[in-house]
């Protein structure tokens, strides 16, 4: 009887641990800075860290986004999503710009949140280097 409700207590406490890996989008503003990227197209890319960046994504708690490259700047909207276990993030442009849009599409770009908790993109189909932004 003693070990009954020994397991008892266990799976009890087993299963209100949150397993949580990914927790529920934090509303707010968010701000990603650049931190470093991977050249697209070679074999075995080695990681270029970048400092004092201007290229950020600004993300409001509206569904709203900027994202600024020095002095350029284009907007539009995004989404969270969870998907394949990651946590993807949809950004969605209100014009096409093909200098600040880095993807395959014309109009769009997606990236998610690796094990380091960086906001990460490629655009490995066309090329396309792989980017690493650092919450601020």
């Amino acid at each position: 009887m003693k070990h009954l409700i020994l397991f008892l207590l266990l799976a009890v406490f087993a299963f209100s641990c949150d397993f949580d890996d990914y927790p529920d989008p934090v509303s707010g503003n968010q701000k990603w800075v650049i931190a470093g990227y991977q050249e697209g197209g070679v074999s075995n890319p080695s990681y270029i860290s970048i400092r004092d960046s201007a290229y950020v994504y600004s993300l409001s708690s509206d569904g709203t986004f900027r994202k600024s490259i020095g002095k350029q700047v284009i907007s539009g909207t995004y989404e969270e999503r969870f998907e394949d276990g990651l946590r993807k993030f949809i950004f969605q442009y209100e014009s096409a710009n093909a200098q600040l849009i880095h993807s395959c599409s014309n109009d769009q770009e997606q990236y998610f949140l690796n094990s380091k908790g960086q906001l990460t993109g490629t655009w490995d189909a066309c090329d396309g280097a792989k980017l690493y932004f650092d919450k601020q």
